[in-house]
């Protein structure tokens, strides 16, 4: 990996990067990805990005997927939330408050001020086919124990599912109920564009088989109810799970012939960052199906 090197090539492989996200700025981008691209460790990229373009790569990147949404505004074709997706958003309301931030007006004002352009019709890659590593299982009705804490930061719930998972993992071994626990599982039960981020609420749980004894009143016993399910390995960071489900629900879906079940999608937790680095995190995503 480069750490170092002339001027020249370091703006030269920056250069390779910003090219990257101005053909696909929608692109799911990384930093592992990107800084493989550059050929700098993950470690230094941030601080070399900025040294030469003089902003952050996020930064950079919401900038270009927000020239993109524009361009697809101006078209007049495509819902706020095709826009948004096809962009990289992870819903209407992500791109909204990107608006606002940055251009100090909603999507719908822009459009209202800048009559839409005669271009020729985009190609979204939401209407291309991808491939997803899925399948179908049917599963008998689960038991778990949850506990619930709020509050999403950019579109992460790693601080909630923190707190929540220490208070359970503490009353688990308080009552000696470690030899009933089975998968660990997460669920988000709030739609983020309904809601603000600081309301959004993330369960933190475990299956169980047998009888637990009593905990206290902040762990919830629920049922995963039985049926069929669509299941997808996430492998990587927790940061761009939002991504694989967007991908799931967006591409598809549409395509399975499945519909959705009216019961709470969740995400099994194969392993934790306590056992693995970022990138070898592995997260199941079960979505119930019929």
């Amino acid at each position: 990996m480069i750490e170092g090197g002339s001027q020249h090539h370091i703006q030269s492989v920056i250069n390779d990067v910003i090219k990257a996200i101005i053909r696909q700025p929608g692109e799911d981008w990384t930093t592992e990805r990107l800084a493989s691209l550059a050929g700098i460790s993950a470690f230094h990229f941030h601080r070399i990005f900025r040294s030469v373009t003089g902003e952050t790569m996020f930064a950079f990147l919401q900038r270009r997927r927000l020239l993109r949404a524009i361009e697809l505004m101006n078209e007049d074709r495509f819902s706020l939330t095709e826009i948004a997706l096809e962009c990289g958003f992870d819903s209407g309301s992500s791109l909204s408050r990107t608006f606002r931030n940055q251009l100090g007006c909603t999507p719908s004002e822009y459009r209202q001020r800048n009559p839409p352009l005669l271009l020729p019709p985009a190609r979204l890659r939401a209407q291309h086919k991808l491939e997803l590593p899925v399948e179908i299982r049917e599963t008998k009705a689960r038991q778990a124990v949850i506990v619930e804490r709020k509050g999403m930061i950019e579109q992460s719930f790693n601080q909630a599912a923190e707190a929540a998972f220490r208070i359970l993992i503490s009353e688990l071994k308080r009552v000696n109920g470690w030899s009933c626990v089975r998968e660990r599982i997460g669920m988000c039960p709030d739609e983020n564009s309904l809601v603000p981020d600081a309301e959004a609420r993330y369960q933190a749980g475990f299956c169980y088989e047998g009888a637990l004894p009593a905990m206290n009143d902040e762990v919830r016993y629920v049922t995963i109810p039985a049926g069929q399910w669509v299941v997808s390995l996430h492998q990587g960071s927790y940061e761009t799970q939002w991504q694989h489900w967007n991908r799931l629900y967006r591409n598809w879906l549409p395509a399975s012939g499945y519909r959705l079940r009216n019961t709470s999608p969740f995400e099994i937790y194969r392993n934790t960052l306590k056992q693995v680095p970022p990138q070898q995190l592995q997260t199941e995503i079960w979505i119930p199906i019929e």
